[in-house]
């Protein structure tokens, strides 16, 4: 008999349940059978066979109204992969779906009895354990994560996929399901901040962390709204005389109430939320904008400007659009233009985001690597890589001189740069005696606060009319390259050469393959 077809009259008990169907006893069972094979889908995650996400969350309001007398304590631990995309990416969503699977194999095995594993959504699952003593919630989320260390076998290749882990504690009716829900995310959150692999249990600094990042985010919405946020412009000098051959343009915004904000406080939170891609927007509009200006202003007199961009933003769908709009707009030589992108971005680059820096640098574009030397930088992946400028991380340059180790990789960084054709640009120079170095080791342009703090756009045009700073005589300095630091192989053949180049701006190409 096909379901659905009448077959007797349906009886029912007081609560109105139907209990039987007169006469079709077979058809009774075979309905009981649905309804449980309905019940047991809807509790229970198709991919993974974990219950739903509204099965732990009954569970969790039971257990966060039972009797406290015992004196234990009910944990929720929020687990997520770390660079779970990377696996679908490179080795698909069926991978994808697999290692789901083992890795929630892996949990079940980690919990106990009365434990309930559930997956939430995408790649984060949630624990309910609800008889937490003393450090047993913690034990079980170290179980989790080295579970998790194990490499897994995918489609014949060894995978490994690390995860983090929050953890909130509370004794029942002391917390609404929702907040301990929350204070767990809270923790998972910190534990991916602070490097990933790890787990964060809730406490009231991760409470204040997290109001502090959801004011910031609030208040940076308003910010874009109410154009609070402005640009600032730091010198980029050319040691060998210094004048200013370039600026970087820098975001900065002035608060109503709190003042100006630094960038390390915000630029991270706009990260998170989206919001760095209409930051960048507006930084990039500006700056081509000024730079258009300040041409308009000195004809002929030859200025860069880098400007640096997220791999959020790079990534976006209209990326290049936008800059060939912006560049029509303003009128700009694209070549005065360099887009700066980290170094830990361009080394873990795909090759989604190679082929976008390639249809920039067709543009006529130049890319820069910032903050260069502080990732582990493989040579046949930079040599891969479309990027024109070095950008000398800072933390070396406060050691030169004075740390060896520090000298050495400079003047290492220095040479490659020169072997592979590149510019290079030290950032973060304070002193005297590291300008007076980088030139005597061959460094083309620096930046820093001995030459200029960043400035307000109407600062640079005096500034692009006389030097930042006297430099002893070439030849003076040439002499002393020998007590300079380590000496490197060729370095002499290096400073010759470059001299005779260094006269030309930024955004003209000294030596080596485009």
């Amino acid at each position: 008999m096909p379901f659905g077809a009448p077959a007797g009259e349906p009886l029912a008990d007081a609560a109105d349940d139907i209990t039987k169907f007169a006469g079709t006893g077979s058809e009774v069972e075979r309905l009981r059978g649905l309804v449980a094979q309905l019940m047991q889908k809807t509790a229970h995650d198709p991919l993974t066979a974990l219950p739903t996400r509204s099965v732990l969350l009954e569970q969790l309001e039971h257990e966060l109204a039972r009797d406290a007398s015992d004196g234990a304590q009910l944990a929720v631990l929020f687990v997520d992969l770390d660079n779970f995309k990377l696996v679908n990416d490179s080795l698909g969503h069926g991978s994808g779906d697999a290692v789901l699977r083992e890795m929630a194999n892996r949990i079940v095995d980690c919990i106990g009895p009365e434990d309930i594993a559930s997956r939430f959504g995408g790649d984060e699952m949630v624990i309910l354990h609800s008889r937490a003593t003393d450090h047993s919630a913690e034990a079980l989320g170290n179980r989790i994560l080295a579970a998790f260390a194990e490499p897994i076998v995918i489609s014949g290749r060894e995978v490994v996929v690390s995860a983090s882990v929050g953890i909130a504690l509370c004794k029942p009716g002391m917390k609404s399901a929702e907040r301990l829900l929350r204070e767990a995310d809270t923790a998972l959150y910190a534990a991916k901040d602070r490097g990933r692999a790890r787990l964060e249990q809730f406490n009231e600094e991760l409470h204040a962390r997290a109001e502090k990042r959801m004011r910031i985010e609030s208040d940076l919405r308003a910010a874009l709204r109410e154009s609070q946020l402005f640009v600032e412009y730091q010198p980029q000098v050319r040691l060998k005389d210094g004048c200013v051959v370039g600026v970087e343009a820098l975001v900065r915004w002035r608060h109503p109430e709190h003042g100006i904000i630094p960038p390390a406080d915000f630029i991270p939170v706009a990260e998170d939320c989206g919001l760095i891609i209409k930051i960048g927007q507006q930084v990039l509009r500006e700056s081509c904008r000024q730079l258009a200006e300040w041409s308009k202003l000195m004809p002929g007199r030859s200025l860069a400007m880098t400007v640096n961009v997220s791999p959020r933003e790079i990534t976006e769908p209209n990326f290049i659009a936008e800059l060939r709009e912006v560049m029509a707009a303003t009128g700009i030589d694209p070549a005065a233009l360099c887009i700066e992108i980290t170094e830990s971005v361009m080394m873990s680059a795909r090759q989604e985001v190679i082929r976008l820096l390639d249809e920039i640098r067709q543009l006529g574009v130049f890319i820069a690597i910032d903050d260069f030397g502080t990732e582990h930088s493989s040579l046949s992946r930079l040599r891969e890589m479309p990027a024109e400028v070095l950008k000398i991380d800072r933390s070396f340059i406060d050691g030169l001189s004075s740390e060896p180790g520090d000298t050495a990789i400079v003047s290492s960084i220095l040479s490659l740069a020169y072997a592979m054709g590149k510019h290079t640009i030290a950032e973060g120079v304070e002193k005297r005696e590291q300008a007076a170095m980088l030139l005597r080791m061959g460094c083309e342009v620096a930046q820093g606060y001995f030459f200029s703090r960043p400035v307000a756009a109407e600062q640079i045009v005096p500034m692009l009319t006389k030097s930042l700073w006297q430099p002893r005589s070439v030849l003076a300095l040439h002499s002393a390259h020998s007590t300079a630091g380590p000496a490197r192989r060729g370095q002499r053949y290096f400073i010759d050469e470059f001299l005779e180049h260094i006269g030309a701006p930024m955004g003209t190409k000294v030596a080596g393959p485009s």
